[in-house]
């Protein structure tokens, strides 16, 4: 069983999101892929390093599906706060031209990040792009128009960590997801 509440650092979290909730909203998301790129051989293009845990776990469900993995790094937080700048760190690690992609990532919240992966990706010329994101907050999105075909579940507005997603660095192993309290 979980912890009901943990500490890292300085800030106190609380369990909202059991690991089972999780699986299940990852193999909802998995299911829509599989029946969309049936016959397309996907790129899925997971963002570091936040969305490793889920991409890991949405590649895992691929096994009737012929696809690859690639990652890209960028970087927009700075402890529990967005910069508001975003900055890659490690371009996309697979040719992209004419493959159908998928950017896999955590949240997607002001859709800056994923407004600079996509003009990044489209400019070298993909088949498609998609997002795919394991929480999608629309009510915080600054970029019109910006569209998130497949999202896992709807997260706490508090402050989250596990399940790939951080503190400082910190949480990210947790298999549930907990709040800032």
């Amino acid at each position: 069983m979980s912890a009901e509440r943990i500490t890292i650092h300085d800030k106190t979290f609380e369990l909202s999101i059991p690991e089972t909730e999780i699986q299940a909203a990852v193999k909802n998301v998995a299911d829509k892929i599989k029946a969309d790129y049936a016959g397309k051989h996907p790129l899925f293009v997971v963002v570091l390093n936040g969305a490793f845990v889920f991409g890991a776990d949405l590649f895992a469900q691929m096994q009737d599906l012929p696809c690859q993995v690639a990652f890209t790094k960028i970087k927009s937080y700075n402890g529990i706060n967005s910069t508001g700048t975003v900055a890659e760190q490690l371009p996309v690690t697979e040719e992209v031209t004419g493959r159908h992609v998928i950017i896999v990532e955590d949240i997607v919240e002001t859709g800056y990040s994923m407004q600079y992966l996509l003009e990044r990706i489209n400019s070298y010329h993909p088949a498609s792009v998609e997002i795919c994101a394991f929480s999608h907050k629309p009510e915080q999105c600054k970029v019109p128009g910006l569209k998130v075909k497949y999202v896992g579940m709807k997260l706490p507005e508090a402050f989250i960590v596990g399940y790939g997603l951080d503190y400082n660095q910190n949480g990210r192993q947790l298999r549930d997801i907990y709040s800032l309290v």
